[in-house]
């Protein structure tokens, strides 16, 4: 299906036991410690109140937006939020 395109590798991180309480704290700190390279991620239940998370990260994807972000930034394209001060 994708002639010629190269897809980006996904590597996956699994954790498993997180309680329902505390899954929101686990996904924040796993997408801020893998910022823009998170592609995916996936919450399941297990027994009683406890969930795996599975996160699916790819590192082309990290270096595509920092190339597009620092030839951005220099251009003075789409900077976010300088204008009408």
């Amino acid at each position: 299906m994708t002639d010629g395109v190269d897809s980006p590798e996904l590597a996956s991180e699994q954790m498993v036991g997180i309680p329902l309480y505390l899954i929101p704290r686990a996904i924040a700190d796993q997408i801020r410690k893998k910022r823009e390279a998170v592609a995916y991620i996936e919450v399941r239940p297990e027994k009683g109140h406890f969930f795996t998370i599975t996160i699916k990260t790819s590192e082309r994807r990290v270096f595509r937006r920092t190339g597009a972000a620092e030839t951005g930034g220099e251009t003075g394209g789409e900077t976010g939020g300088e204008t009408g001060e």
